[in-house]
């Protein structure tokens, strides 16, 4: 069996690295980012919205405390949406946005526009959360904003937590 080369117009040569080395989290609250997630009708997906809500939560530096109720929320909405969802269209598009003096969590979904799960409180005088349902004011004692808006035939609710406390929430 016989072996050749061929000439080629470069050359091919080792590049020196630095070994990489583990360093403590450092938190990034000054550096803005954004995670986009589609998500099919499977509640089985909610736990991941959950993970990346709690890794960009831990980078910006919250609490473990804060995080974790922030996540809930999170988690909370997105399984209130999918129980709301048309049958023939499934899905929710979610993107996780950081800032520097806040994150942000959006929920979009295409359809029936109703008031953001959990909002209707709020929305509507008189009505009371279902059992089992999402109330306004839970979302509230977790979070430190609740965002809702339509066009079109979309519906987006965003979640707000504040890096820093605001002064329009003091106890």
């Amino acid at each position: 069996m016989a072996s050749g080369c061929a000439w080629m117009g470069c050359i091919t040569a080792q590049i020196a690295v630095r070994r990489a080395t583990y360093a403590w989290r450092i938190p990034m609250a000054n550096k803005a980012s954004r995670i986009s997630m589609h998500l099919d009708r499977d509640p089985r997906l909610v736990a991941g919205i959950r993970a990346a809500v709690l890794f960009q939560c831990a980078q910006v530096g919250l609490d473990a405390k804060t995080c974790e109720r922030f996540a809930e929320a999170a988690e909370d909405l997105c399984r209130q949406t999918f129980g709301n969802l048309p049958e023939d269209n499934g899905t929710i598009d979610v993107a996780i946005e950081t800032f520097t003096d806040r994150i942000e969590v959006s929920l979009e979904n295409r359809g029936q526009l109703i008031p953001a799960i959990g909002l209707e409180t709020f929305a509507v005088p008189g009505v009371r959360s279902g059992e089992g349902r999402l109330s306004g004011m839970d979302l509230l004692e977790r979070v430190d904003r609740v965002l809702y808006n339509t066009q079109a035939d979309t519906a987006r609710t965003t979640l707000v937590k504040f890096l820093q406390p605001s002064s329009a929430k003091k106890s």
